[in-house]
């Protein structure tokens, strides 16, 4: 992983077409790495969620040229690559799992495993509140056997019109992604067992992403949930 930092790092700290052009074999060989890995993460995890073992390598990792509409920053380049796990692929809308390789004080945050939704629909944003306000203790019971916790970040200020919840749960309605995450930092990723160390954070996890995706079929499909 090492050839995937030292890129980062430069990409980090030289975001210009110019540098990007000049360092396109070191992109490709942290690309191909990274993709590797991907793939090995993929069938480590898919070894106890099934969905996740079958992947192709398009459903689950991203290229590091930025989208223009996706652009919180005004960066010319990502100064991260990672994966993202999930049923369907990584555009199926289902709660999946992401691991993110990031340049030490890269404007996206520092590396980190997360599990969940990152912006989801608003319908299944709704969906998830709902369900929140109708059991909100089995939701945080998920979350506090996972060894995650809530992403934060851009959190909603008022509650949903016309929805109300105790306050030990508030904080449930005022996602806007549907999130768990574990900061690890650069050095995580260092480790020669890093894959698997991965595999089995995530597998705590589990329980969680299982409810989420089962509050998702119930209302895309008509499936009647069974107790998790």
């Amino acid at each position: 992983m090492n050839n995937v930092l030292t890129f980062l790092e430069g990409i980090h700290h030289n975001d210009t077409k110019e540098w990007f052009f000049a360092n396109r074999r070191a992109y490709i060989e942290a690309f191909s790495k990274n993709a590797e890995n991907a793939q090995k993460l993929a069938k480590l995890i898919g070894k106890y969620d099934p969905a996740i073992g079958y992947l192709r390598l398009a459903d689950c990792s991203f290229p590091l040229p930025r989208h223009y509409k996706l652009k919180h920053s005004d960066r010319t380049y990502n100064d991260y690559l990672g994966g993202f796990f999930a049923r369907g692929g990584k555009r199926s809308g289902y709660a999946g799992y992401y691991y993110h390789i990031a340049a030490e004080g890269s404007t996206c945050g520092d590396s980190l495993l997360a599990v969940g939704i990152f912006n989801p629909s608003r319908e299944v944003l709704e969906w998830f509140r709902e369900e929140a306000v109708k059991d909100g203790s089995t939701i945080m019971e998920l979350i506090k056997a996972s060894g995650f916790q809530l992403l934060e970040r851009d959190r909603f200020l008022r509650l949903p019109k016309g929805m109300t919840i105790d306050e030990e749960h508030r904080k449930l309605l005022l996602q806007r992604h549907i999130m768990l995450v574990k900061r690890v930092g650069t050095k995580w990723f260092l480790r020669e067992d890093w894959l698997e160390r991965t595999a089995r954070t995530f597998k705590r996890c589990k329980p969680f992403i299982d409810y989420v995706n089962a509050i998702i079929d119930e209302h895309r499909l008509g499936i009647k949930r069974e107790n998790l």
